[in-house]
């Protein structure tokens, strides 16, 4: 075996997902809708299949949205992107991450992660030769600032990870935060590789910030998105990443020898969805802001603590009060098996040497499911929490 290569271990969403479909429990694990987008762009996919070119098309992606994208980032953020040499088509968001990544980083090099983080983050870094330095914020206000960063940087830190909006913590940076990590990033020379995918999964009338729209970023950012989650169509995998000439050269550089193209008519179909009204997204926002309520508020009215997120279609409950005794795996399957509930431990978002996960008796539930499931769901834990 290459020895890049560790021998994983099953993941954790595999095994739960085992034993969520073993016990028929209501699965709120796993990151993706219940529902399918909107029949309208899945029509455009198979309309496409006939009307255009099935051969391999651009390897930056077809130009149409390409173009679309760019007027999208600059109707939603006022930002300028050249469609022809700032933006790149990949394979879902988590490719665009991996050739960035891989683009960036050299053996010795470190990659700055904020913990709790999307799992992909370090194994990708430690793929790539770098070595991920990992700062955890603390619960429970998920607060960032320059002090706290400052530390952890060094003359072999090269670049830094920004999940904004923060998976799973549903947290979004403030501007004042944003400010800091930028200060950081200029005085020290780095790029930042920003995931941005839920970026138009936010609520209470909040307006997400892409760090490249601060002053003296605009070449120091690499900004990732997802039209997988932007329209619910996740099994698509379509995501890009824009930003300078410069840093998105490194980013193809990559992708033409991992996938190197998207298929054509998913991406003919993304384009027309790029071409929808404002109220498409204010429509998705109000959608799942009902659903964060709703499962919200029933936790709450069953007296277990729980987080509100800003965004994403993440929430977080914690079992320490009721159940200390329990780490957190062994809680989710306790609760797969008594309240037929599957969830997600925070703990798998931390390195193992993470002295937060002593704290982190948080589950990660997924919200972006029926009224009717999220009822029972939440009715169910309820029930479960308190019979003791």
């Amino acid at each position: 075996m290459n020895k890049n290569i560790k021998k994983e271990e099953t993941t954790i969403f595999q095994k739960m997902t085992e034993l969520s479909i073993k016990n028929k429990a209501i699965n709120l694990g796993q990151g993706f809708p219940d529902e399918d987008g909107p029949i309208d762009i899945i029509n455009k996919a198979s309309e496409s299949l006939n009307t255009i070119s099935n051969q391999y098309p651009p390897m930056k992606g077809l130009a149409s949205l390409r173009k679309n994208i760019v007027k999208h980032l600059n109707t939603h953020y006022k930002l300028e992107f050249d469609w022809d040499n700032e933006i790149l088509i990949t394979n879902g968001a988590t490719e665009a991450l991996a050739s960035s990544i891989l683009g960036n980083i050299i053996p010795g090099d470190e990659a700055i992660i904020f913990e709790p983080a999307y799992d992909s983050y370090k194994p990708i870094v430690e793929k790539a030769g770098g070595k991920a330095i990992c700062v955890p914020l603390e619960s429970p206000k998920w607060e960032f600032s320059y002090n706290i960063l400052k530390p952890y940087i060094t003359k072999k830190s090269k670049l830094i990870i920004l999940n904004n909006p923060m998976n799973p913590l549903g947290k979004m940076f403030s501007m004042d935060e944003l400010k800091d990590l930028s200060k950081i990033v200029i005085e020290n020379d780095m790029i930042i590789i920003s995931d941005e995918v839920h970026e138009h999964i936010v609520f209470d009338n909040k307006k997400h910030i892409p760090i490249i729209s601060l002053p003296g970023m605009e070449h120091r950012v690499i900004k990732i998105g997802s039209a997988g989650k932007t329209f619910s169509l996740t099994g698509w995998k379509v995501g890009f990443a824009v930003g300078c000439t410069e840093l998105i050269n490194k980013v193809i550089g990559m992708h033409q020898f991992i996938t190197f193209t998207v298929p054509p008519n998913l991406q003919e179909a993304i384009a027309y969805a790029y071409t929808k009204p404002k109220t498409y997204y204010d429509n998705l926002r109000n959608t799942f802001q009902a659903k964060r309520d709703l499962i919200y508020t029933n936790l709450i009215k069953n007296n277990i603590i729980t987080y509100l997120p800003e965004s994403t279609y993440f929430i977080n409950m914690s079992y320490e009060e009721k159940f200390p005794e329990f780490k957190p795996e062994e809680f989710c399957i306790e609760l797969i098996e008594n309240a037929k509930v599957t969830g997600i431990p925070i703990s798998v978002f931390y390195n193992k040497n993470a002295k937060e996960l002593k704290k982190s008796k948080l589950i990660r539930l997924c919200f972006a499911k029926s009224d009717d499931i999220l009822m029972k769901a939440s009715n169910q834990i309820g029930e479960y929490f308190n019979s003791y």
